[in-house]
């Protein structure tokens, strides 16, 4: 299953990532001297949003995909129907992280654009406390679809 989430993020949210920094970096670089940084200020939201639509997209690929992307990974149907279904809910939780993930990675990004030393720091406490808080909702639910 980590090869799934892995070469998502490789080859779908790299991109989101690299164009934050330099986007924040240039807009930062225009707003040299100017009170408030409104362009640092707008490329930073719009990168954010953007992040969430991807990662909302990604998210739900992967969770109307998931099946088939577990038979392409496994490759024949002799897997046994208890560890499909845990893959299969694995694979869900993971999928609703997405736009979480996507996010992180963008808002990390803009704290090295704007060179910011602290920032991050602070994105990966936010990010340990989320995936934290999801464990308990998400990893000790009894719901069908994700646990």
């Amino acid at each position: 299953m980590s090869c799934i989430d892995y070469s998502v993020r490789l080859s779908h949210q790299a991109f989101m990532y690299t164009a934050t920094t330099n986007l924040v970096a240039a807009a930062q670089e225009t707003d040299r001297g100017i009170k408030g940084k409104p362009h640092t200020t707008n490329t930073l939201i719009a990168s954010l949003q953007l992040s969430a639509y991807v990662g909302s997209i990604i998210g739900t690929s992967l969770i109307i995909l998931a099946r088939v992307a577990l038979r392409a990974i496994i490759g024949n149907n002799a897997i046994d129907p208890e560890v499909f279904s845990a893959a299969m809910k694995y694979l869900r939780i993971r999928a609703l992280g997405m736009p979480a993930a996507v996010i992180i990675g963008s808002a990390q990004s803009a704290c090295l654009g704007m060179k910011d030393i602290k920032s991050p720091l602070y994105v990966l406490m936010a990010a340990a406390i989320v995936n934290f808080l999801g464990d308990m909702v998400f990893v000790c639910s009894s719901h069908p679809l994700i646990g």
